[in-house]
């Protein structure tokens, strides 16, 4: 009777940490450019996510946060929030992870502008840690 040896052999390397993904209920996941890519930001309010629609189609969408909204950021936070803040790519990625709930498609010429904050943008603007 011949037995059959396997050794396991742990992987050395150090797994690379896979991003967080958002997905929706309708079966979009939102991944951030900068967990992807070091050299991209992760403040202002200009920001770049990867997107795959349920049938597995991928697209690069940038999501542009208007000025007016800052503004109102600024004066509701008392300018407790800097551009700095993860605060403006969270508020981003809630907008586009809606826009394709609500729309079962990407935005026109990939791209969305946030023009107006919701209620629960508000509400969050309160609660939002000032640090980064």
């Amino acid at each position: 009777m011949a037995v059959n040896r396997r050794e396991v052999i742990p992987n050395q390397s150090p797994k690379a940490a896979s991003p967080i993904k958002y997905i929706t209920e309708n079966g979009f996941s939102i991944t951030r450019r900068c967990d992807l890519d070091n050299s991209i930001s992760r403040s202002g309010t200009t920001h770049s996510f990867i997107v795959r629609d349920p049938d597995g189609y991928e697209l690069e969408l940038v999501v542009e946060i208007a000025g007016e909204v800052v503004a109102e950021v600024n004066r509701r936070s008392f300018d407790r929030l800097s551009i700095e803040s993860s605060y403006w790519i969270a508020l981003a990625e809630r907008h586009l992870a809606y826009y394709l709930w609500k729309n079962d498609d990407y935005p026109p010429n990939a791209a969305l502008r946030v023009a107006q904050l919701t209620l629960e943008d508000l509400d969050l603007t309160r609660r939002w840690d000032r640090q980064v």
